[in-house]
């Protein structure tokens, strides 16, 4: 035999008596552990919640009975709010007074811009028939001017005269500029707040219609429905009953368990924490499954009588919750034992985790 393939076998030996002596160190701790597990009681719980509205309301219809299957979607309970209704009302009379009062302001301005065109066109046409008449008149006297050249005097008068004419022409010429220029104005202002009340009228309008859409989706989550599937656990009220803001109207649980709510007693309860992993036995048929401790109270408490070996001795411990698989086979209600999850075991896991990354 050569050196290399005798320092193969040395080497492989020494593998597995290394391998042989790690077995036996885990079966040691496993027995050096096991009388020390930690066993303790508790009850099997599912979910639970409650439907409540924050508002006064009264039960129109309930459409669900104590023990019914739901699935999500189904309607649980249709509500009525009285003043959500009166308010509803409200914003709609307030919205068709708007648009009516907008209509009637709108079809005023109109009037009034008639009535400054109608009284522009009355006055220019006063003052253009003043303006022609003495335009006409003022013809006239040139032309009289012209044939009583000899009589200076007289010319000299009609001369002032004409000049005069002139100046009133000039006068009522501006006057008419100036009321054109008035009834533009006028009709302008008129107009901009015809444009101002339309967009006042068109601001309050969306308000409206914006506080009507909110009205509405409260008016339509009155009608109640399961979000997810449920059990229903306990019915409270009646159709036609009026109940107070937040008041819990039906409670819904989960078909089967989905927690162990378990107590340990106070003079182990440091044994666990979160995260740690714990066996669920059955105490009606021994069947076992693994849960993990999610919650444990922050204080001492009394045990349910139920979970006590004797009922009159009090006993006080920890409060401990387990989460549990969904698909488990255990009952509502149903009371279980609970242990460690056995250090050897928990040490076999953890070699296997390590193997199979």
């Amino acid at each position: 035999m050569t050196k290399s393939t005798m320092k193969y076998y040395i080497l492989k030996n020494k593998l597995f008596f290394a391998w042989i002596l790690s077995i036996v160190g885990i079966v040691a701790l496993g027995f050096l552990y096991q009388g020390t597990s930690v066993m303790f009681s508790g009850i099997a719980e599912a979910t639970e919640t409650t439907v409540s509205v924050q508002s006064a309301v009264e039960v129109v219809k309930m459409h669900v009975v104590v023990g019914q299957e739901i699935k999500d979607g189904d309607t649980l309970v249709e509500l009525s709010r009285g003043d959500l209704v009166l308010r509803m009302n409200e914003v709609k009379r307030e919205l068709d007074a708007l648009e009516g009062r907008g209509s009637i302001n709108t079809a005023t301005i109109d009037q009034k811009v008639a009535e400054v065109q109608a009284d522009l066109a009355t006055k220019k046409n006063m003052i253009l028939f003043e303006i022609e008449k003495l335009k006409s008149e003022y013809q006239k006297n040139l032309e009289m001017a012209s044939k009583l050249k000899s009589l200076s005097s007289s010319v000299v008068a009609k001369a002032d005269s004409n000049d005069a004419m002139k100046m009133r022409i000039r006068n009522l010429e501006q006057e008419l500029k100036m009321v054109e220029a008035n009834a533009s104005a006028q009709i302008g202002i008129l107009r901009g707040s015809k444009g101002l009340q339309r967009t006042s009228s068109a601001s309050e309008a969306e308000a409206l219609r914006r506080e009507l859409e909110l009205l509405q989706k409260e008016q339509d989550d009155l009608v109640i429905t399961s979000k997810g599937s449920w059990v229903v656990a306990s019915v409270n009220v009646r159709d036609g009953e009026k109940i107070s803001s937040f008041s819990p109207m039906i409670t819904l649980t989960r078909k089967s368990p989905s927690l162990v709510r378990g107590y340990i007693h106070e003079k182990m309860y440091k044994r666990v924490g979160v995260g740690t992993t714990v066996t669920i036995i059955s105490q009606a048929d021994g069947k076992k499954l693994e849960g993990e401790i999610i919650g444990l109270s922050s204080r001492i408490v009394e045990f349910p009588i139920r979970l006590r070996k004797i009922p009159e001795s009090v006993i006080y411990g920890r409060e401990v919750i387990i989460r549990i698989p969904e698909d488990n086979a255990l009952l509502l209600g149903e009371m279980v034992s609970i242990s460690e999850v056995p250090v050897i075991k928990k040490i076999l896991q953890h070699d296997e985790s390590r193997n199979n990354p």
